[in-house]
């Protein structure tokens, strides 16, 4: 038994030993062999699985929904998924942003119309929803609905919310602290859920894409909380074999300090992705160097890339991504009053200092301001790291 004990105490170091000694040709080689465009890639998964988790990064982030609706425009998707939900937008509001996205407007006009009062009704939970990328992405799904017999449907996984039965600081305190906001993960599986088994079938089978922001979308549990989130949910509820987690390169978020991001593994992934020329792509980590990369991440113990997602897609350099805030005329005169009661509200429960004034409120909401998605950090202090690594290794 000593023997044997030992022998795995061995097997176990020369494991650690190995992942921690994983060459930059490594990285290279496993992108050379075994990866697909991203396009193809989401579609082989789909011929696998019936859900699709996307696990998006920052918020703000553009970049990423190019990449989304390069998926969705292409034909498969209406005809074999046909349907995409999505963490941003209160469920209860399903029905409306679907009548948009499948409406029958005269103009472009007449549908940005139609688009910004729609978002001014309130889709989220917030006084207002000021992520440009939502903009770009119900644009871009009504654009690919009225040029196609198959229609794509939406759905809005968030906990169900309106602002006008809201009137007071305190009613919306009892919603933010309800346990339905507190544990968000469990209510957007749920929610999913609840419509997914509603979900008309194609060919026999119920397919569903999902978009959520990347700390939602990996397949774990916090180690102290014991918070479920939404991709593990997932998982237990529908099988792991039945849902693919999908992560999109990005940086070590969870150790952001105000200043800087690191690059996951030192750089090594980021520098692999420069020996490839930067070629979008996508494959599965499972026994991969990506996958046995250490997570970084304070509230979870021990785990592996390879632990909390099933594959990753390459698009676009880390240092070309753009953060955008701000929709244009999304203020109007008539919104106005509705807009400052919001932010009285929300500033009083959760915030606890005074509302700003309207020019103040309006300016990160009502304008079009965009940055590098690694700021506060230039690009080029990203691309110098990588520069290094690649020397180095």
């Amino acid at each position: 038994m000593k023997k044997i004990i030992i022998l795995l105490y061995i097997i176990g170091i020369t494991i650690s030993v190995n992942a921690q000694n994983q060459t930059l040709k490594d990285y290279v080689q496993y992108i050379n062999n075994y990866s697909s465009t991203p396009v193809e890639y989401i579609f082989k998964l789909f011929e696998q699985s019936d859900i699709v988790v996307i696990g998006e990064r920052d918020h703000r982030d553009t970049t990423q929904y190019e990449l989304i609706l390069d998926i969705l425009k292409n034909p498969r998707f209406a005809k074999e998924i046909g349907y995409v939900y999505t963490e941003v937008g209160c469920m209860n509001r399903t029905s409306d942003v679907n009548k948009l996205i499948k409406g029958n407007f005269k103009t472009d006009e007449d549908f940005m119309n139609h688009l910004l009062s729609y978002l001014r009704t309130g889709e989220v939970f917030y006084p207002l929803w000021e992520k440009y990328n939502r903009v770009q992405f119900l644009k871009g799904i009504y654009e690919i609905n009225r040029n196609s017999r198959k229609k794509i449907t939406l759905g809005l996984t968030d906990c169900e919310f309106s602002w006008s039965d809201i009137d007071s600081a305190e009613e919306y305190k009892n919603f933010y602290y309800s346990p339905a906001c507190e544990y968000r993960d469990s209510t957007m599986a749920a929610n999913f859920a609840h419509m997914y088994e509603r979900q008309k079938p194609k060919k026999g089978k119920r397919k569903a894409l999902i978009i959520t922001n990347q700390p939602h979308a990996i397949n774990a549990t916090m180690t102290k909380r014991g918070y479920q989130r939404q991709g593990k949910w997932l998982k237990d509820n529908y099988g792991s074999d039945n849902v693919k987690i999908i992560i999109l390169n990005w940086a070590e978020y969870r150790l952001f300090d105000g200043k800087r991001m690191p690059l996951i593994a030192g750089g090594l992934w980021d520098a692999a992705f420069e020996e490839v020329n930067c070629k979008p792509f996508g494959m599965d980590i499972k026994g991969t160097p990506f996958g046995d990369t250490p997570y970084k991440d304070p509230a979870y113990n021990n785990l592996k890339w390879e632990n909390i997602a099933d594959g990753i897609i390459y698009y676009k350099p880390f240092y070309e991504t753009i953060l955008t805030v701000g929709i244009p005329n999304i203020i109007d005169s008539s919104f106005e009053s509705e807009f400052m009661r919001r932010n009285r509200i929300y500033y009083e429960a959760i915030i606890g200092i005074a509302v700003p004034n309207l020019d103040e409120a309006k300016s990160s909401y009502d304008g079009f301001i965009s940055v590098p998605g690694t700021y506060p950090q230039e690009p080029d202090s990203i691309k110098n790291i990588i520069r290094d690594v690649r020397l180095n290794k």
